[in-house]
């Protein structure tokens, strides 16, 4: 996988360290729903919700592999 988006590498993220879309929900405190809409592009991440998902991954992706949101 070639993430390009947040949502590519949230769902990489998820998937490499063996995190199920419910269980990602629970830990962003988010509905299973958003989680998909997140890693599909449906929705963009935007404020508190895209610190929570910097904070969990452990790094910023847009600054560390320069993506364009």
């Amino acid at each position: 996988m070639n993430p390009v988006t947040i949502g590519d590498y949230l769902k990489q993220y998820r998937l490499e360290n063996g995190y199920t879309a419910f269980e990602m929900s629970l830990e962003l405190d988010v509905y299973n729903s958003t989680i998909y809409k997140w890693e599909n592009n449906l929705t963009k991440l935007q404020g508190n919700n895209l610190n929570k998902i910097i904070e969990f991954m452990g790094y910023d992706p847009r600054i560390q592999n320069k993506i364009k949101i």
